[in-house]
C-alpha cells in the first residue's frame, strides 16, 4: 500500500456509516465486526470508524474511548507502514458495544456526515502528498495512543477524536481546507487539558 492518501471516492464514509447501521439491529455489535464493515472501504473508514464513535455521546461508556484510541492508534501505524494486511488483537476483536446506542450515535451524526461530504474538494492538494503526508498519519498515530489517558480529562478524548474525523476526511478528500480545520480540536484539547492540569 502506497504511503500517500487513499484516492477518494464518492461517499466512502456516509457508505461506511449506513454499513454499521445495518448490523446496529441487535443488543450488542463486537468491534471485529463493526471494523469488517469499515474495512471493505480501506484503511482510513478503519481509522474513521472509531473515531466517530469516540466524538459521540458512545464515549462517555467507560472503556470506550480507550479502545478506540488503541484502534485508531493500531490501524494509523498499519497505515503508515504500508501494511497489505490489517491486524486486529482477538482481545479488542471481543469487546462489544450496545447495538441500540450505535445505531442512534450513528443516525444523529449522517446528515452532518453527508453534509460536509458535498461541500469537501480537492484544495490545497499538495498537502497529501509525501513527505507531507506523514504529517495527519502521524497526528492520527499520536491521538489514538493519547486518547486512553484522555478519559480522565472531561471531553478531552471526543475532542481528540473530532480532530482525528477531520484529517480522516481532509486525507479521503485531498481537502487541505479540512486538514486546516482538523488542527482547530488539537487547539482546545490542548486548551482543555492546560486548565485540568492548572
Amino acid at each position: 500500500m502506497s504511503h500517500d492518501a487513499e484516492a477518494p471516492t464518492a461517499h466512502p464514509l456516509t457508505d461506511v456509516i449506513s454499513r454499521i447501521r445495518s448490523l446496529a439491529d441487535r443488543p450488542e455489535v463486537t468491534v471485529d465486526e463493526i471494523v469488517g464493515a469499515a474495512g471493505q472501504a480501506g484503511i482510513l473508514p478503519l481509522i474513521f470508524v472509531p473515531a466517530l464513535i469516540a466524538a459521540t455521546p458512545l464515549s462517555g461508556i467507560p472503556g470506550v474511548s480507550m479502545v478506540c484510541g488503541l484502534l485508531i492508534a493500531l490501524f494509523s501505524a498499519e497505515m503508515i507502514l504500508g501494511l497489505k494486511k490489517f491486524y486486529l488483537p482477538e482481545k479488542l476483536k471481543k469487546k462489544t458495544i450496545d447495538g441500540a446506542k450505535l445505531d442512534h450515535a450513528m443516525r444523529q451524526i449522517l446528515p452532518i456526515m453527508q453534509w460536509i461530504e458535498r461541500h469537501t474538494g480537492q484544495r490545497l492538494s499538495f498537502l497529501f502528498h509525501r513527505p507531507m503526508t506523514w504529517v495527519p498519519q502521524l497526528i492520527c498515530l499520536m491521538t489514538g495512543l493519547a486518547m486512553p489517558f484522555l478519559e480522565f480529562i472531561p471531553f478531552s478524548g471526543s475532542v481528540a477524536a473530532t480532530g482525528v474525523c477531520l484529517l480522516v476526511m481532509a486525507m479521503l478528500t485531498r481537502d487541505g481546507v479540512v486538514f486546516l480545520l482538523a488542527l482547530l480540536p488539537y487547539v482546545i484539547g490542548g486548551v482543555l487539558i492546560a486548565r485540568f492540569l492548572l
